[in-house]
């Protein structure tokens, strides 16, 4: 049995649930835009569960770690050019 089923009269007496038809079945979907219209940002920038932001922050922190070391390893040869030129000119 699924675990995650809340049925509709176990649900605070305010609470709205957006839900999405996907082929058969039905999944909550969390709209970046209010009732009044206004922007909710919350949803927006993270997709509606701090989970999905914790996974984002993860792969972008793995993104500029990867882009560091480039850079790192760049600068190192660079410099290793360089000496090479100075010590043998005619290289």
């Amino acid at each position: 049995m699924n675990r995650n089923i809340i049925k509709a009269e176990d649900l605070p007496e305010k609470a709205l649930v957006y839900l999405k038809k996907d082929g058969e079945n039905y999944r909550v979907v969390h709209p970046i835009k209010n009732e009044d219209g206004s922007i909710n940002w919350f949803n927006l920038l993270t997709g509606g569960s701090w989970m999905n932001i914790a996974i984002l922050s993860v792969v972008v922190g793995v993104i500029l770690g990867v882009l560091l070391e480039y850079s790192t390893t760049i600068r190192f040869l660079q410099d290793q050019l360089e000496q090479c030129v100075v010590i043998n000119p005619l290289f």
